[in-house]
């Protein structure tokens, strides 16, 4: 077969995992991805005159070669958890990405016990502590 022949082959659909056909180009190095967090904000929706909508904050683990690639990732797993069901009223819920908030890169990507994953500063813990019910005085 020509180099030529070989341009022309079709890829095949393995499914997920973690091949990269650059990986496999002549002359090239592998590719360096780094471990991202991304923080994603869904909100619920439904069509009753008194829903209350509830909101999910999602943290998801992206490697990516840069932080713009790990952004259209988080995206894209936002996208992926959207969702539409009928709750035991028969009201359609439906869940969509409302935001991503953040994409940090992981300062610790060991991943052993007591790794942290993702950390924010802030000032005004009254509003913090308004809307995280499970926050109590004792440590």
């Amino acid at each position: 077969m020509s180099s030529n022949e070989f341009d022309e082959v079709p890829s095949v659909n393995i499914g997920s995992g973690g091949i990269d056909p650059r990986d496999f180009q002549a002359g090239a190095h592998p590719v360096e991805r780094e471990h991202y967090v991304a923080v994603l904000l869904l909100e619920s929706a439904a069509e009753a005159a008194d829903y209350r909508p509830l909101y999910e904050e999602s943290f998801v683990l992206l490697k990516a070669e840069s932080e713009e690639e790990a952004r259209e990732k988080a995206t894209e797993a936002g996208k992926q958890q959207e969702t539409s069901y009928h709750n035991e009223h028969q009201e359609l819920i439906t869940w969509r990405l409302k935001q991503v908030v953040e994409v940090k890169p992981l300062e610790d990507a060991t991943f052993d016990d007591g790794s942290e994953l993702y950390s924010r500063f802030f000032r005004n813990y009254d509003a913090y502590r308004s809307f995280e019910p499970l926050l109590s005085d004792d440590i």
